[in-house]
């Protein structure tokens, strides 16, 4: 090992992370309910997860106040979307900027459990407000600090949101789009990669990769190269006791590999695989083993039990 070699400082950081992923890991499930209501995609609420689980972390060496995990995951989940939205130039019509506040007379949006089709009808900053209000329970005070503005403007935004919402009736929130699954020129690769999965052979899977394939397991690790895959995730994936096979199918609009376990003579859902293939090559896998949410949300999307691995080893 040598003084330029960045692993080096990865080890005592490891039992930190552990620290932090258990201090927020009562958080999780409301913050992936979060994401997904802003995006309105699994798939984009994961990414959006992982992305204020890292920006969190990465920040802790700056706080030097006490800090309340759940509200600051909130605050870099907030602000981490505005940016998405303000860069894909989706901010058009509400700036941050102080309007006369309004409080609410009645009672709280009755559609709660509508709520994913409501929010589709709102600009992001009406969405982040009436999100945080209304169904996560944050005072506009909370809401105000989290996102940078004042509570007159949260306030404003608020009833702005609950007036648009109630002209709105009778959408579904997410369209079942017919995606295809796989180019022509990747289908081959699919299928080898399905037939040496169902037949639990790692090495057949590692001549499908490129020799830079990048293997990201969500929230956990990231590995770099075929022969490292080979010798970690794919050894341990080989030696992994539960019965399981896979198949392709389309989860909201995405092509993914759904891995089934058996438990109790009932299949399960076990693990979504996501490849990108170039030139007749995985490039990157991703794994979704340790998304407890997305997971429990796909397998009710498959109408089957979850079987849930937890956020962590």
């Amino acid at each position: 090992m040598t003084k330029e070699d960045l692993s080096q400082l990865s080890h005592p950081l490891r039992d930190l992370e552990k620290e932090f992923q258990l201090l927020v890991e009562p958080h999780r499930p409301a913050l992936w309910r979060y994401c997904r209501m802003m995006t309105g995609s699994p798939w984009e609420a994961e990414d959006l997860v992982q992305e204020t689980l890292m920006k969190t972390y990465a920040t802790l060496p700056k706080l030097w106040q006490p800090t309340i995990p759940k509200a600051f995951l909130f605050r870099i989940a907030t602000n981490t979307w505005l940016n998405q939205c303000r860069k894909a130039k989706r901010l058009v019509d509400e700036p941050w900027e102080e309007e006369d506040s309004i409080d609410r007379d009645t009672d709280p949006f009755e559609a709660r459990e509508n709520i994913e089709f409501l929010v589709r009808h709102l600009s992001p900053r009406q969405t982040v407000v009436f999100l945080l209000t209304e169904v996560f329970d944050f005072k506009a005070r909370e809401v105000a600090e989290m996102a940078g503005t004042t509570e007159g403007t949260v306030k404003a935004l608020l009833h702005r949101a609950r007036k648009k919402l109630e002209e709105k009736t009778g959408e579904t929130f997410f369209q079942n789009e017919d995606t295809p699954a796989f180019s022509k020129g990747e289908t081959a690769v699919v299928e080898a990669y399905v037939e040496a999965f169902n037949r639990r052979d790692p090495d057949a899977i590692a001549k499908l990769m490129d020799d830079r394939v990048v293997c990201d397991i969500v929230h956990i690790a990231e590995e770099y190269g075929k022969d490292v895959v080979r010798q970690n995730s794919l050894e341990d994936w080989s030696r992994d006791p539960m019965p399981m096979q896979t198949d392709v199918k389309v989860l909201w609009n995405k092509p993914v590999f759904a891995v089934m376990g058996e438990k109790k003579g009932q299949k399960v859902l076990y693990d979504l695989i996501e490849l990108e293939i170039e030139d007749g090559k995985i490039v990157k896998k991703k794994d979704y083993y340790f998304c407890q949410d997305l997971l429990t949300a796909a397998a009710e999307a498959l109408d089957v039990p979850a079987h849930l691995n937890g956020y962590s080893f």
